[in-house]
Order: C-alpha cells, then sequence, then structure tokens
C-alpha cells in the first residue's frame, strides 16, 4: 500500500453483536478517509457479511482490518479456521449461505485464503 493509506484494524473473540460494532467502525472509518458515500455503504455492507461469517464459521479471535489507499479500500477478515470461504448456493428458504455471494457481487475483487477473507473496492475517494 502507497504511504498515503490509512488503516483501522479490531480484534475481538467470536460474538455476534460485534457486527454491529465493526459496521459502525466501519462507517467512522470510511467516513475520517473521505470515501464516497455509495461506496462506503457497500463497503460496509461487506464488512458485516464477512464478520459475521468469521463470527459464525471461524475458529477463536477474530480480526478486521480495513485499508484505504489511494483509490482502494481493502476489507480483510482473519480468524483461526483453516478452511476458505467459500461461494454457496443458497435456496430461496434458505436462512443462510448468501454472505460471500453478496460480497462477490458488491466487490471488485475478492478471495479466501483460509484464515483471511479480503476484498476490494476501487475508485473509492469522494471528489475533492
Amino acid at each position: 500500500m502507497p504511504a498515503a493509506s490509512h488503516g483501522c484494524q479490531a480484534a475481538f473473540l467470536p460474538d455476534l453483536a460485534k457486527v454491529g460494532e465493526m459496521r459502525q467502525t466501519a462507517g467512522a472509518f470510511l467516513r475520517r478517509c473521505r470515501v464516497s458515500e455509495p461506496v462506503a455503504g457497500v463497503v460496509v455492507l461487506a464488512v458485516s457479511e464477512l464478520v459475521t461469517n468469521a463470527v459464525i464459521h471461524g475458529e477463536g479471535e477474530v480480526v478486521l482490518r480495513i485499508t484505504v489507499a489511494v483509490d482502494v479500500v481493502r476489507v480483510s477478515v482473519t480468524d483461526h479456521h483453516p478452511a476458505p470461504a467459500v461461494l454457496k448456493e443458497a435456496g430461496p428458504d434458505g436462512e443462510s449461505g448468501r454472505g460471500i455471494r453478496l460480497v462477490d457481487a458488491i466487490s471488485d475483487a475478492w478471495e479466501s485464503s483460509g484464515e483471511e477473507t479480503w476484498c476490494e473496492f476501487r475508485n473509492a475517494r469522494a471528489a475533492g
């Protein structure tokens, strides 16, 4: 990342109550970094989905990292589960299984190595 990047990080034990807290933290950080409102909204949605996935399916401590560089926002969530996140087909009445598919649809790129799942959003800075 270039020297002009900004980042925030939060580490916590798995707890679904942390999902809302991480959405609020992400939103505040993105506003301070002057990320455009439309992009910030989808980034916060991705934070929600990735943190929820780590809390429900992961193991051990969860770490959220958000980095804002020149024109890219990167969201990374790690835990200690060795299996990567995968795209799933949720049935029409299924109550789960859509999170990673949503991240795939709204981000410019994403990947999961197992312990880390990340996504990126390009052209993120507000004009001016």
